[in-house]
C-alpha cells in the first residue's frame, strides 16, 4: 500500500522516466542507422574515417606483398630491383620496370654512360606511362646520355634526399635533378601516411624537424618487419611527430555518438555519404556511373589542395622545406655534382594558380637566391599551355600524372636549361 505522497512521487518519476526512455530509444535507433550508413560507406571508401581507423588492422595479404617488394627500413618504401608493374590511364595500359641497379628501366639507354641522375616522387618516376615515355627517357634522347631515374612514388622530398645520400656513391653523376610535386610540403610534415592519406597504413616514413636552426632526422619508427605486427606500441611517438594527426585526422574522424559527430564537418561528410551511396545504388541497377564516379574523390582532392596552399603560407613548413633543399645543395657541394631542383605541378595546382594566385611563388623566389642551386621553373612553362588535359593521364581536375605528351613537354623544359651544362 502506497501513501498519498508516495503515490504522487511514483507517478512523477514514471512521467519523467518514460520521456527519457523514449528519447534514449530514439537516440539509439538514430545512432544505429547513422553508424550503419557510415560503416557501409567506410568499407568501400577509405576517406570517410571512423573510430576503428584510429588503430586500423593491417592487411596480412597486403603485408605479404609489401614487405618483400616494397618495404625499406630507412626510407619506408622503395621500388625493388628487377620488379615491374602495370597501370591504367586514359591512354590505356602502361608498364614500368625497375632494373638491377634500382633505377627505372630506360629503354635503349641503360647501358650508356650517365651524366644525370634523378630523384623525387611519382612525377619524377613518371607513373602511368611506359618506360620509354618518361621525361627522363625523352631527355636522354635529347642529351644522348642515360638519365637515370631513382624516384619513388609518394615520396616526400625528405625521403628523396635520404635516398640520394644513401645511393649516390654507387651511382655518381656530375648532375643531379631533384624534382617533386608542390604537395611535398604536406609529405615532409608527416610520419605515417595514414594520417593524411587515410588507408595508406603501410606508409611509415622518416621526417626532418628543425632544432636549433638545424635539420634533425626522426628515423622511420617502423623500421623492422616485426614492428608492423605491433605498430600500436609506437603510436604515441608517431602521433607526436606527425603534423596531421591533430590538425586533420582527429578533426575528420567520426566516432560515437556518430549521429552527432557527423555534423562537425557537415558539408564534407554528407557530400561523401550522398555520392558514395548514389554511386553504389546506380551500380546495383547496372547504371553507368562514369559521369559521377570521381565526385567523392573530387571532394578529397580539393581538401588536399587547400592543405598544401595553407602550408605554403605556414612559416615553419616553408622553412623546413627550404632547409631540406639547402641540405641537398650542401650534399652536392660535398660530392661535386651540380644540384638542380624543380617543382612538377599537378593539374589542380595549375588550375588553382590560373584561377587564383601562384601559391608557392614566394618560396621559388627564395630558392633562386640559394647559392649553387640551379632552379628550373617548370610551372611557368606549363601555365602557358592552353590545353592542360593533354599533359595529364586522367580526365579529372586532379589529372593523375603526366601523360607521354606532358613528359615530352617537361623534358623540353629541362633540356633548355641543361644543354649548356652537359
Amino acid at each position: 500500500y502506497l501513501g498519498h505522497d508516495s503515490y504522487y512521487h511514483l507517478r512523477y518519476m514514471l512521467e519523467l522516466f518514460f520521456p527519457i526512455l523514449t528519447i534514449f530509444i530514439v537516440f539509439c535507433i538514430v545512432e544505429f542507422i547513422t553508424y550503419s550508413i557510415i560503416s557501409k560507406v567506410n568499407k568501400n571508401f577509405q576517406w570517410l574515417i571512423m573510430q576503428k581507423d584510429e588503430i586500423p588492422v593491417l592487411s596480412e595479404s597486403g603485408l605479404k606483398k609489401f614487405l618483400p617488394h616494397g618495404f625499406d627500413p630507412e626510407l619506408g618504401w622503395i621500388r625493388k630491383p628487377n620488379t615491374s608493374h602495370e597501370e591504367i590511364g586514359k591512354y590505356g595500359k602502361t608498364r614500368w620496370t625497375i632494373n638491377n641497379s634500382g633505377a627505372r628501366l630506360n629503354s635503349d639507354y641503360d647501358e650508356k654512360q650517365s651524366i644525370i641522375s634523378c630523384y623525387g616522387d611519382s612525377f619524377t618516376f613518371c607513373r602511368q606511362v611506359n618506360d620509354d615515355e618518361t621525361w627522363e627517357h625523352y631527355l636522354s634522347k635529347k642529351l644522348k646520355t642515360n638519365v637515370k631515374n631513382f624516384a619513388v612514388g609518394n615520396y616526400g622530398i625528405d625521403q628523396a634526399l635520404l635516398r640520394l645520400k644513401r645511393d649516390f656513391h654507387d651511382n655518381r653523376t656530375p648532375i643531379v635533378i631533384l624534382a617533386v610535386v608542390p604537395d611535398t610540403i604536406s609529405r615532409i610534415v608527416s610520419i605515417w601516411k595514414h594520417y593524411y592519406e587515410y588507408g595508406n597504413t603501410f606508409g611509415f616514413k622518416p621526417r626532418f624537424v628543425i632544432k636549433n636552426s638545424k635539420l634533425e632526422l626522426i628515423k622511420n619508427p617502423i623500421n623492422e618487419i616485426q614492428k608492423f605486427q605491433n605498430y600500436q606500441r609506437y603510436l604515441t611517438e608517431i602521433k607526436q611527430n606527425d603534423f596531421f594527426y591533430e590538425s586533420k585526422f582527429k578533426k575528420e574522424k567520426l566516432h560515437f555518438p556518430y549521429c552527432i559527430t557527423i555534423f562537425k564537418n557537415v558539408k564534407r561528410n554528407f557530400s561523401l555519404l550522398y555520392w558514395n551511396l548514389l554511386i553504389e545504388n546506380k551500380k546495383k541497377m547496372n547504371h553507368d556511373v562514369s559521369d559521377i564516379s570521381w565526385n567523392p574523390m573530387k571532394i578529397i582532392m580539393k581538401t588536399n589542395l587547400e592543405w598544401r596552399v595553407r602550408l605554403f603560407h605556414d612559416k615553419m613548413s616553408v622553412e623546413l622545406l627550404k632547409k631540406i633543399i639547402e641540405e641537398y645543395v650542401k650534399f652536392g657541394k660535398e660530392n661535386n655534382f651540380k644540384p638542380i631542383f624543380s617543382f612538377l605541378p599537378q593539374k589542380d595546382d595549375l588550375i588553382f594558380i590560373k584561377n587564383n594566385y601562384h601559391f608557392y611563388n614566394d618560396l621559388i623566389k627564395k630558392l633562386k637566391n640559394i647559392e649553387n642551386l640551379i632552379f628550373i621553373d617548370v610551372t611557368e612553362k606549363l601555365l602557358e599551355e592552353s590545353d592542360l588535359d593533354i599533359l595529364y593521364s586522367d580526365n579529372n581536375d586532379y589529372g593523375g600524372h603526366y601523360s607521354k605528351h606532358g613528359n615530352e613537354k617537361v623534358s623540353s623544359i629541362f633540356y633548355s636549361s641543361l644543354k649548356n651544362l652537359t
